[in-house]
């Protein structure tokens, strides 16, 4: 780094001449280079392409007439044409003809002479001559060679570069003189501005440059006097100051000496310079005897501070309470006094000594003693009582606050000392802080008193207090306004009783919801605020599902605990502009308010029975509660809100009737008809309590082979009053109950129990079953099932085949795939009732292991007459063949159905056809007598 520092200081230590000229010559020889160069290849690659070219173009001329000439065999005018052409084009040096029965080779006498430069041809690196070979298009392959000389190139080169310099030269010289004048000028300038400073630093502070010359000489010249000028005012100013200064110095010692306050002169060594005459009069002694004096043994206190470091800025202020350090000399009695000391300098600022005074205050400190006593009297007798008092200046600044005010406000009297009122005495309303800052400042001219009640008032640690507030003037003697005064008490605690005095009347202890009592409230204003909006509001009455099983097992403890969640779980469901009260027990309200229509009411619950039906914890333990509600719309069914409340009580009992964990709404004529339905269902229940079900069999036939397959198993209501029932009438009001569960299994049972009859007897048939949804999902289902086959051991599992409905299947494929696995591995068979209507997909088809395919009998009643089902048919046949499946028709109820679907590939077949549904004792019978129709056996 050393040697290029050093590098740069000897290139600064130039003439500006050289500094300039040096790099510039540098540049125009390096791009003057770099151009040339290029100049010359650009010049080099133009001129050999030019020769090429002409090479060419003798080819052109010469090779067709060569070529006529050579087939001619005239080898004189071929020699002729060379010779020619050689002495026609100078720069042509040699010329050959080359053909199978001749060869002629030409040189030119005469070369265009070398002009340029033997060095330049040397940079040129140009051969002296160049040749061509141009093969003729000829299919003898005559050639012409073509020897051109490039001196003509070179010679332009030359002319080119020569012409090029000389620009150059102009242009550089042009270069070199403007800089020259323009440096000239320059130096011109700085020498006038060199000879303008040497006077102006030799005292002639007048001197100024003409602004003359160029424009930077007279813009150089306008600077220098600027300064120049600004210089002599600044120079004028100080010798004023500097007199002002004098002046002033004389009369702050005729002010000292006047001042009544005793003040003194010491030095930077700690020794008296001077003495007032006050302060003469305080100590007894005369000047002449201060002066010379070492301070500290005049003033021994002195010693005790350090008065020797204080900057020239410093300002020291020592005042003492007890005066044994300063007695009086006149009399020999001590005195109290405020000191004061600064430090004073010298003209160039450097500190010189000290100017101390003393202040006697020793009768304003025994009126301030006697003050501090009252104070403390006062200040004891406010700290005695329980009110809080706060004290404040003309401007709203803390003075006093007594033990109670501290602990109310958070604040400590030496830290509120001083503070602005408001920021101690905080409310938590902004409209109560604006009016009481208004008191505060216009206190002085209204002297009115202040008194506000239940006011919020926030302690420094964010705590809030209820407070009941009142503020006076403070007045003088004289009945001037010096302050203010602020006398406060806490009523949290009364307030906190009372509220929750009147709390617990309206809300239940255990879970905080409004009660019974103050629900009345909360249903007026909900009914008047739908009135004016012509909103809905949705009255749900809510009950929980077998919590009295809750309370049984698990204690009263762990039910309320139950209880308060399902609280909170209301509450923050259904927002806080939805109001809930617990009426008792396990049953809730809930006001749904401004609800637009039925859908978001509905939306609305069924969330909410969503939320309630999540799992509860209690101590590590995990619980299901479920609820039913049932909901009254108001203004639909009346305006009264007992009515409204009956009425969703009403509608709640008709939603644990539908089965529990759901919702039910209020109508007159539905509940009626739910009621019905109810006892419809009590009614069926009752029916297979009594065994008044009874089953039917229909036969399935291989209409190919005239065989008897198996039956299908259908039930029958053998009614006291009615006669039989078919399934239609009453298997729909149990579809959705566990009423169908009972039913599926005690249909499986009776024909377990009659395929064991048939067996015995010799008949092997697969029997089918038709099994609902609800009870195939049924988690005992695949248990039962395993249960019933081990009562009849004789009977094959592969005789009994269980029939689901192909859109019961679609619900839930995944879980109708893995029960039907594990019934298949008990030997059970499987069939799709009324294939073709549950929407089906190949991926399903797929899916559901099932062995046969029943095709609806919707599509084969009419196949005969719509194309659209028999198409449909024979898709479905074609897709059981795809996948390796039986297929059978139900609904034949014609010879002609049947051969139709024979037609098609579907073998199998039931229906009226072929027998109605029959009881199990006329089956063996019918069995025996059946005959193959003869169309079908023709078909066959």
């Amino acid at each position: 780094m050393r040697p290029f520092e050093s590098l740069i200081q000897a290139w600064l230590a130039l003439g500006a001449y050289t500094r300039l000229f040096v790099p510039i010559t540098l540049l125009i020889f390096v791009v003057s280079g770099l151009r040339y160069d290029l100049l010359i290849h650009a010049e080099v690659a133009g001129a050999k392409q030019q020769i090429l070219t002409h090479a060419e173009n003798m080819e052109h001329l010469l090779g067709p007439t060569l070529l006529k000439l050579s087939k001619s065999q005239d080898q004189a005018e071929i020699t002729n044409t060379l010779r020619r052409q050689l002495a026609n084009d100078p720069d042509l040096t040699r010329l050959t003809w080359s053909y199978p029965q001749n060869n002629v080779d030409m040189t030119g006498t005469f070369t265009v002479p070398m002009l340029a430069p033997h060095w330049f041809q040397v940079i040129l690196q140009m051969p002296a001559t160049l040749s061509k070979t141009i093969t003729t298009a000829d299919k003898n392959a005559a050639r012409v060679t073509v020897e051109i000389s490039t001196n003509s190139a070179v010679n332009r080169i030359w002319q080119k570069v020569v012409v090029q310099l000389q620009i150059s030269a102009m242009a550089i010289f042009f270069i070199y003189f403007l800089l020259g004048l323009i440096l000239r000028v320059n130096e011109r300038s700085w020498k006038r501005l060199a000879l303008a400073t040497n006077r102006f630093k030799t005292g002639d502070h007048g001197v100024r440059m003409e602004a003359r010359g160029s424009h930077e000489e007279r813009l150089l010249a306008t600077t220098f006097n600027g300064m120049a000028e600004e210089i002599e005012s600044i120079l004028l100013t100080l010798q004023k100051s500097q007199r002002e200064q004098s002046e002033q110095m004389h009369f702050t010692l005729q002010l000292l000496n006047a001042l009544p306050v005793s003040t003194f002169f010491q030095d930077s060594q700690g020794i008296c310079r001077g003495v007032n005459p006050a302060w003469c009069k305080m100590f007894g002694i005369q000047q002449k005897d201060a002066v010379g004096q070492p301070m500290y043994k005049l003033l021994p206190f002195l010693a005790t501070l350090d008065t020797r470091h204080i900057s020239s800025a410093g300002l020291a202020i020592y005042s003492h309470k007890t005066t044994p350090d300063i007695p009086r000399q006149v009399n020999g009695e001590h005195i109290s006094a405020l000191y004061y000391q600064a430090t004073y300098t010298s003209v160039d600022g450097k500190a010189s000594g000290i100017i101390g005074a003393l202040v006697d205050i020793s009768e304003r400190k025994k009126i301030q003693a006697a003050l501090e006593e009252q104070k403390e009297r006062v200040e004891t007798t406010l700290d005695s009582i329980d009110d809080a008092v706060i004290s404040a200046d003309i401007d709203g600044r803390i003075l006093t606050l007594n033990r109670s005010a501290q602990k109310l406000t958070g604040w400590r009297l030496d830290e509120a000392l001083s503070q602005e009122l408001a920021t101690v005495f905080t409310l938590g309303e902004r409209r109560k802080q604006t009016a009481l800052n208004t008191y505060l400042a216009n206190v002085a001219s209204t002297g009115a008193t202040f008194q506000e009640h239940n006011l919020a008032l926030l302690s420094r640690a964010g705590r809030q207090l209820e407070v009941d507030l009142s503020a006076a003037p403070i007045r003088q003697p004289d009945g001037t306004v010096t302050g203010s005064v602020l006398v406060f008490r806490d009523l949290s605690e009364t307030h906190y009783l009372m509220r929750q005095i009147a709390w617990q009347a309206g809300h239940d202890l255990l879970t905080g919801l409004a009660n019974r009592q103050s629900l009345s409230a909360h249903f007026s204003q909900a009914i008047e605020y739908a009135r004016e909006h012509q909103k809905l509001l949705a009255v749900c009455l809510l009950d929980l599902d077998h919590f009295q099983e809750v309370n049984d097992k698990h204690g009263n403890e762990v039910a309320d605990k139950l209880l308060q969640q399902v609280a909170r779980r209301l509450e923050s469901c259904v927002g806080k502009n939805n109001p809930v009260a617990r009426l008792g027990g396990d049953e809730f309200v809930v006001l749904l308010q401004n609800q637009s229509d039925l859908n978001e009411v509905e939306l609305n619950i069924a969330l909410l029975l969503g939320q309630l039906a999540q799992p509860y914890e209690f101590e590590n333990k995990k619980m299901t509660m479920r609820a039913s509600i049932g909901v009254a719309m108001y203004p639909n069914d009346e305006l009264s809100p007992d009515v409204l409340l009956r009425y969703a009580d009403q509608a709640m009992y008709q939603a644990k009737l539908s089965g529990r964990n759901q919702y039910h709404l209020f109508d007159l004529q539905k509940d009626e008809e739910v009621r019905t339905r109810h006892n419809q269902r009590a009614r069926i229940r009752e029916a297979l309590l009594k065994d008044e079900f009874e089953l039917y069999f229909q036969p399935k036939v291989d209409m190919r082979h005239g065989r008897i397959t198996g039956m299908e198993a259908l039930i029958r209501w053998n009614h006291p009053q009615r006669g039989i029932v078919g399934p239609m009438e009453f298997l729909p009001l149990v579809e959705n109950t566990n009423i169908i569960i009972d039913i599926g299994n005690w249909v499986i049972h009776q024909t377990l129990q009659q395929m064991s009859n048939w067996v015995a007897n010799g008949y092997n048939w697969i029997v089918s079953v038709n099994i609902a949804a609800r009870h195939f999902q049924h988690a005992d289902f695949l248990e039962n099932l395993r249960s019933y086959l081990a009562q009849f051991p004789d009977v094959p599992p592969e005789y009994l085949e269980i029939e689901i409905l192909e859109s019961a299947a679609l619900q839930d494929v995944q879980q109708v795939r893995e029960v039907m696995s594990a019934c298949q591995q008990l030997g059970v068979r499987f069939a799709l009732d009324d294939f073709g209507t549950g929407y089906s997909s190949l991926s399903y088809l797929k899916r559901l292991p099932a062995n046969i395919l029943k095709i609806d009998q919707s599509f084969v009643r009419d196949m005969l007459e719509d194309s659209d089902d028999l198409a449909l048919i024979s898709a479905i046949v074609g897709l059981a063949n795809a996948f390796k499946r039986e297929v059978i028709a139900e609904g034949v109820e014609t010879i002609e159905h049947g051969v139709a679907l024979m037609r098609l590939g579907c073998n199998f077949a039931q229906g009226y056809g072929v027998s109605r549904p029959m009881p199990a004792s006329r089956v063996e019978k019918w069995a025996e007598s059946y005959v193959q129709p003869e169309q079908w056996l023709q078909q066959a």
